[in-house]
This record gives structure tokens, C-alpha cells and sequence, in this order.
């Protein structure tokens, strides 16, 4: 016997169809019209759910398909689109990079140092152009477009650049070196003074070698009544100086100091003098006036004193030393007159003892009288 519902071949004395859960209705197994006509409507039944499941699964798995689609397309966008900003972003991050690195001094300033290390001066050029308009005042960049320039056998805007770097920055040391350097090379000794004459202490210390200073005479300039000596001292090692007493400037054509100066005439002169260090830079041009006047000796001095003896007594004159004595009886004494060598006997009667001190340089001094009066 079949269930009459689903058809399954059902065992003897089963209760309820095992596949579809239809109470069984056990009843002869003969088949009438009514019977078959009724399992043949089951079987359509049967059949076109069958079909419709089938339909519902292939329109499921179509929609699947179509669903599946649809999310490979939109992940194609969503990556597309993924692709297309981390793109962007990396185009940005370049051009920020680019940007930063184009407006930045340090970055240029180290490109330019590295293509001049590697003798790619033209190059080097561009990056300390870029550099300058960045920071026009930079001594740094400065002095590096003066070094390509110099490579390039431009001294002319070499000089120029690096003139104005020192003047506008005299706390420059590589400026002050390159351009020493440059006006050693060209022996342009005159222009390595003059810079080193205006530069600050700190400088000169820092180029000491390029320094020639102005050597200091023992005795400045002014008036004196003696004999003066000027002297140069402490004159470093490798240094020569040189002097004029006409009142031209010395240079190494002048007459060469070896020995102090002496000056023992009375007379107004000048003295000028420079130092040429052994590299063979000069000094500032020292100058000092002497004006010599001596004064004349201290008239000498005579005993004994005026008045009335009644011996010979001995006439005794003293003077300065290095002076000598002349002396007359009743008249003005002069350098022609008797020289007095010692000690003088009093003549008889009543006479002008005068005397004067003649010095080295001839200066007489004021006239000593004593009147003495002897009878004997």
C-alpha cells in the first residue's frame, strides 16, 4: 500500500506514513477509477512543485549571481577609488615633500655644498641661486657662489660678493679668509692691510698672520731739552721696519731701522715709520714729531764771593758737567776768551771777575760776575 499523500510504499500495519507523517487509512489494495485518477492528480502535484522548487532555486542563485556581481563591481569602485586617493595622496605627499624642500635654505644650501664637492659647479650654481632668493643676506650662501666663482676663474665677481659679505658681516671668518686668500694669491699685500686694519680684534687675533702691527717707538713725539733715542722693541720675529726723517711715507725703499735713532740737534723733525711682517704685509704708517730745544747750562759758580782782601786769595769756578769755563777780567767772557782749567790768583787792584759754562752743544750759559778788590 502507497500513501495517498506523497505515494511512499508503506509496510504493513504502519500507522503514518514515514516520510510525509499522513495518517494511514489502510483499505483493500484494488484499484478504482476514482483511485487512479487521484494518484495521477498527486503525481501533477507532485511535479509541479517539484518545478517550482526548481524555478525559486535557479532564481535565487541568479539573484546570487547578480548580487555577487553587483559587490565585485562596487569593490572595484571602492578599490579604484582606494587606488585613485592613495595616488593622490602620494602625488600630494611628493609635491609637499617637493614644495618643502624647494622652499627650504638648509636643503638648497646642502645640495649646492654637495654638487660643489663634487666639482659640479654649474649645478652647485643653480642650488645657491635658489638659495639666495630665499635668504638674499646669507653670508654662508654667499661665500659659497663666490668659491664657484673663483673655480670658474671669475675673480672679479668673486671680489665683489665677498667684499660685500665683509662689509656687511665683519664677524664673517670665512669671508675674511676667502678674500685673504684670494689677495695673497694676487700678492695684493696693500688691500690684505687695509682690510685688516678695519677688521675687528676678534679677526685679527683669528688671522694673525695676515696682522703687521704698528711697531711703538720708546719715546713719543713732543718737545724736549736733551738729547732723545727712539728705539723700536718687541718686534716680532720675521718683521722689518722702516723710517723717513723727511717727512715722506716709508716703504721698504726707505732707510731700514738696524740701530735707535738718536736725534741731538735742536731742531723740529718727523719721523715716520711702517713694519712689513715676513709675509710681507704692511702696518699703518706710524708718525712722531720731536722738536728739539736745549736750554742753555746754569751759569757757573765763583768764589770766593765779591769783596775787599788783603791776600791773594784763589779764584775757583764750578759749572755743569760736560761744560767748559771761560773767563775775562773787566770784560764780557766768550767762547774766545780764556778757558779755565784750575784755580786763579787774585791780581792786585780792583777788577770784574766774569765767567760763563759753555756746553756740548755750545749753548752759553748767563754771565757770573764777582768784583775783587787786592792791594796787596
Amino acid at each position: 500500500m502507497k500513501c495517498i499523500k506523497c505515494g511512499t510504499n508503506l509496510e504493513e500495519g504502519t500507522l503514518f506514513c514515514p516520510k510525509c507523517g499522513k495518517e494511514v487509512q489502510w483499505v483493500p489494495e484494488y484499484n478504482t477509477l476514482e483511485t487512479i485518477i487521484k494518484q495521477k492528480e498527486l503525481k501533477e502535484q507532485e511535479k509541479r512543485k517539484k518545478e517550482l522548487e526548481l524555478q525559486k532555486e535557479q532564481e535565487r542563485l541568479q539573484r546570487k549571481a547578480e548580487y555577487e556581481k553587483k559587490k565585485k563591481k562596487k569593490r572595484r569602485i571602492i578599490l579604484a577609488g582606494s587606488f585613485t586617493a592613495v595616488v593622490v595622496a602620494v602625488g600630494l605627499g611628493i609635491f609637499f615633500v617637493y614644495q618643502s624642500q624647494h622652499n627650504s635654505f638648509d636643503f638648497q644650501m646642502a645640495q649646492a655644498e654637495t654638487k660643489f664637492s663634487n666639482k659640479d659647479y654649474e649645478s652647485a650654481l643653480k642650488y645657491i641661486e635658489r638659495a639666495l632668493s630665499l635668504n638674499p643676506k646669507s653670508a654662508e650662501a654667499n661665500i659659497l657662489e663666490a668659491k664657484v666663482y673663483l673655480k670658474e676663474n671669475n675673480e672679479a665677481a668673486a671680489l665683489s660678493i665677498l667684499t660685500s659679505v665683509v662689509n656687511e658681516h665683519g664677524d664673517s671668518v670665512n669671508a675674511y679668509g676667502e678674500l685673504l686668500r684670494l689677495y695673497e694669491k694676487n700678492k695684493e699685500f696693500d688691500k690684505i692691510a687695509e682690510l685688516m686694519s678695519n677688521a675687528s680684534d676678534t679677526m685679527k687675533d683669528k688671522y694673525k698672520d695676515y696682522v703687521s702691527e704698528k711697531p711703538q717707538p720708546s719715546n713719543l713725539g713732543g718737545a724736549y731739552s736733551t738729547d732723545i733715542t727712539v728705539e723700536f722693541q718687541n718686534v716680532p720675529e720675521g718683521t722689518e721696519i722702516f723710517y723717513t726723517l723727511n717727512g715722506k711715507v716709508p716703504d721698504k725703499h726707505s732707510k731700514k731701522y738696524e740701530k735707535p735713532i738718536v736725534f741731538d740737534q735742536e731742531e723740529t723733525v718727523t719721523l715716520k715709520y711702517i713694519a712689513y711682517n715676513k709675509k710681507g704685509i704692511s702696518s699703518e704708517v706710524g708718525e712722531e714729531t720731536y722738536t728739539l730745544k736745549f736750554e742753555a747750562p746754569e751759569k757757573p759758580q765763583i768764589s770766593p764771593n765779591s769783596d775787599k782782601y788783603d791776600y791773594a786769595a784763589d779764584i775757583i769756578v764750578t759749572a755743569e758737567e760736560n761744560c767748559d769755563i771761560y773767563y775775562a777780567f773787566d770784560e764780557e767772557p766768550t767762547v774766545n776768551s780764556q778757558k779755565y782749567v784750575g784755580p786763579i790768583a787774585m791780581p792786585e787792584g780792583e777788577h770784574t771777575f766774569s765767567a760763563i759754562a759753555v756746553d756740548k752743544k755750545g749753548k752759553v750759559s748767563p754771565i757770573s760776575s764777582a768784583i775783587y778788590v787786592y792791594y796787596g
